[in-house]
This record gives C-alpha cells, sequence and structure tokens, in this order.
C-alpha cells in the first residue's frame, strides 16, 4: 500500500513527521493530495498534554488544502483535479 508523510504526536510533548498508509477511499469519501496543512491549538493539547490521546502515533492535523486525487463510487459533487479547503471533524469514541 503506498504511504504519505503525516505529522503526529509520537510520544507526550513530543511531535514528527511519520509514513502512514494512504487509505483507498471509500463509496462516499474522497482523497485529498494536501498542499497546505495547518496545526490548531487542539493539536497542541493532543501533543503536549495527551488529551484524547489513547495510543501513539495519533496523526494531528484538522485543516487542510489541496486537489481532490481519487473520489469515491457514490461523490457526484467533487472530482478530481477540484481544488478543496477542509476542517476534519471526527467523532471520538468512548
Amino acid at each position: 500500500m503506498p504511504t504519505h508523510t503525516a505529522v503526529a504526536t509520537t510520544a507526550k510533548g513530543k511531535f514528527e513527521a511519520i509514513q502512514v498508509e494512504t487509505p483507498v477511499p471509500g463509496e462516499n469519501d474522497v482523497l485529498l493530495k494536501v498542499h497546505y496543512g495547518a496545526l490548531i491549538p487542539f493539536d497542541t493539547y493532543n501533543s503536549d498534554r495527551a488529551f484524547v490521546v489513547t495510543s501513539h502515533p495519533l496523526v494531528l492535523g484538522f485543516n487542510a488544502s489541496g486537489t481532490i486525487e481519487k473520489v469515491g463510487s457514490s461523490v457526484t459533487d467533487l472530482k478530481v483535479g477540484d481544488r478543496v479547503c477542509s476542517l476534519l471533524l471526527v467523532r471520538l469514541r468512548h
């Protein structure tokens, strides 16, 4: 499987660039080739205080912009090559 570089917290108070597997987009997903990313204060809580960290490494970053590289089979409003900005929202499982 192909990989890409991500910024992650690898231990409490430490972050670094790591290689992670690049997922194949699911039916309702898109794969974004990130051109610009940003870390926000919430990322520092995860890194410095291990806030909501259940295991390391934990990939950081909630904001990105780039180009759509692949689309899932049910995606109709975006296409490969579209330039987009994103805000990642995740549901934490307890």
